[in-house]
């Protein structure tokens, strides 16, 4: 018995294939649909119909007939309208080649429906440029840079926007146009913008602000040449957000930056009358935050601005010890050099954004010249004594803190804290023998800051002395031990009292009742003032 065949069904192919004559007919078909497009007279075409043409010829594979005869017809009108706007002159430039890259882009966006097919088969099969990056790539060879049309047209940008720096009104929208067309003729990259205008645009935007800071700077002040420096900047980023590529932004704000602030830095912070060391003496805090805040675009030209900040502390310090060899009021120079860390603390806050390099460089000063001279520590001593005296007295707890935080400030500067800390304790001593204090409160908390704030050990332990009103409550690292010994029965003198004080790392105190009643034997020998 004979083995039965299988039944195949196979695809229906039309006997008939399209020869090399018919397509040709079909293309001249489907070419005269081409100009009547770019003629503006594509209503009365079916666009149907000639989709359905460019898919046969593509189907019965004549698509290399249809992309070169797409390609010519393009090239054709192309060429033709490139000597319309070649011939134009100078001030109708931008405004003819706007309306033709209008034209085309329109015009193209019908070719590609059209050819559509031919797009998804042979042009990816062939991997040839699809139809409308076709279309961009003939109208930058044809019109973008045509011989009598490239060079002139970087040109009249760059003049347009020379013209708008320095204060004319220009037409924003055509720059953008043209500058948007520029970044669409590089196909997916920005290579013929780069080329044809941003090399260009760079280069004269530095020649631009390299003559005109020069002029600026030499003939106004520090403080009206920051301002005009970030009126600038500002107008650049506006020029970006308006008409220029985001690419440009990075390259143009470097540029500019560099002839505006690095190139000047050192000038405008040694400016005689108005750099630096004037607007601290003239406590100009907002000149001096906008000069942080234009420094801050470039961070290297900061350490311009803490070297002046640095050197003018060293100088105004210097000239306050001096004053005091005069003067030899240890209150009024602490006084003074408080004032002197206030103004430059607000400095840092309000002008430097608290910026921990400035907070660095104004310690480092301070220390400098405070520790320059052995007599500060004493005169802090002093200073400490007079306010817990008298100072304080009729003040709120916040003024109190307030005032107390900042001798610690000072305090903190010092390296002889042992010296600070033996006056400390004789002051300390003679208002609680004297019952001077202004109160326990206020000993109690300039204790404990001292505490806090000594740096070594040893320090921590010795500036802790405390008075003899200390509540149970204090830790016991903190109390008193005080040589309990008889007193002699001869009269104390009345100009001089010595006290032993020690810290007692124990839990109680020894001869806590004997110190009170030597306290009170001692308090009725002084004199009274």
């Amino acid at each position: 018995m004979a083995e039965k065949k299988k039944f195949v069904i196979t695809p229906f192919r039309p006997n008939v294939q399209m020869n090399s004559e018919a397509a040709k007919g079909i293309w001249r078909a489907l070419k005269d649909a081409i100009v009547e497009i770019h003629g503006k007279n594509a209503s009365s075409l079916s666009f149907e119909e000639l989709y359905r043409n460019a898919y046969n010829l593509v189907l019965h594979k004549h698509g290399e007939l249809l992309y070169a005869g797409v390609t010519e017809s393009v090239t054709e009108h192309l060429r033709a309208n490139a000597a319309r706007v070649s011939s134009k002159p100078d001030d109708q430039l931008l405004a003819e080649l706007t309306a033709q890259w209008d034209d085309h882009k329109i015009t193209m966006v019908m070719i590609r429906d059209i050819l559509m097919y031919m797009d998804r088969t042979y042009v990816m099969q062939r991997k040839k440029k699809p139809v409308y990056d076709l279309g961009l790539q003939i109208f930058l060879e044809q019109i973008a840079r045509h011989a009598d049309v490239k060079d002139r047209l970087r040109e009249l940008l760059l003049r347009n926007i020379h013209s708008e720096r320095t204060g004319e009104v220009v037409d924003r929208s055509q720059l953008k146009n043209i500058l948007s067309m520029l970044q669409e003729l590089g196909v997916q990259s920005i290579c013929v913008y780069e080329q044809d205008f941003e090399g260009g645009f760079i280069k004269a935007t530095e020649d631009f602000y390299r003559h005109e800071s020069q002029d600026f700077i030499s003939q106004n002040t520090c403080p009206d040449y920051m301002r005009k420096a970030e009126a600038r900047l500002q107008e650049e980023q506006q020029r970006v957000a308006h008409y220029l590529s985001s690419s440009t932004e990075q390259k143009l704000k470097r540029v500019v930056e560099h002839e505006l602030i690095q190139r000047h830095a050192s000038a405008l912070v040694e400016m005689e009358n108005s750099g630096c060391a004037s607007m601290f003496n003239d406590g100009k805090v907002d000149d001096l935050k906008r000069m942080y805040r234009l420094f801050s675009r470039v961070p290297e030209t900061l350490q311009l601005l803490c070297t002046a900040l640095s050197k003018h502390i060293k100088a105004r310090g210097s000239q306050l010890v001096r004053d005091q060899d005069e003067q030899r009021d240890p209150v009024v120079f602490v006084q003074e050099l408080l004032n002197l860390r206030d103004k430059y603390g607000r400095f840092i806050t309000e002008s430097f954004r608290g910026a921990k390099n400035f907070e660095k460089v104004m310690k480092e000063a301070f220390e400098a010249f405070i520790n320059a001279d052995a007599r500060v520590a004493s005169y802090l001593a002093q200073y400490v004594d007079d306010m817990l005296r008298s100072k304080l007295r009729g003040l709120g707890e916040e003024q109190v803190e307030e005032r107390l935080s900042k001798v610690i400030v000072i305090f903190r500067y010092l390296q002889d804290k042992d010296v600070f800390e033996n006056f400390y304790k004789q002051h300390l001593a003679k208002r609680l023998i004297s019952g001077r204090s202004v109160s326990d409160e206020a000993e109690r908390n300039m204790i404990s800051k001292l505490k806090v704030r000594a740096r070594s050990p040893h320090a921590r332990r010795h500036a802790a002395c405390p008075t003899t009103a200390l509540p149970p409550s204090l830790p016991p690292a903190t109390l008193p031990r005080v040589d309990t010994s008889p007193l002699p029965p001869a009269p104390l003198p009345t100009d001089r009292v010595r006290l032993h004080v020690h810290v007692e790392a124990g839990g109680h105190v020894q001869g806590y009742d004997a110190l009170k009643g030597d306290i009170g034997r001692l308090q009725a020998a002084l004199p009274r003032s």
